[in-house]
């Protein structure tokens, strides 16, 4: 199996995200993550940051009023 560069290595992060990997592209990110420190260091980042949103995700409501402001200075409403 061949070695994927950086740039399909971090493509396939993002598609493992979404639960979208094929075995074959499984692999070669894992083969890939054993030899480079910087996609694991990338990859490492961007799961914080995802857990980090989702958080933040569940935890932002916004009233009613402040809906409607945001929709106002969007002029959606």
């Amino acid at each position: 199996m061949e070695i994927i560069p950086c740039t399909q290595a971090t493509f396939l992060m993002s598609k493992r995200e979404e639960n979208r990997l094929t075995l074959r592209e499984h692999f070669q990110l894992l083969v890939h993550l054993l030899i480079c420190k910087f996609c694991k260091r990338f990859l490492k980042q961007t799961r914080a940051i995802a857990r980090k949103a989702r958080s933040l995700a569940i935890a932002a409501t916004l009233s009613d009023d402040e809906k409607r402001k945001m929709l106002q200075s969007l002029n959606l409403a």
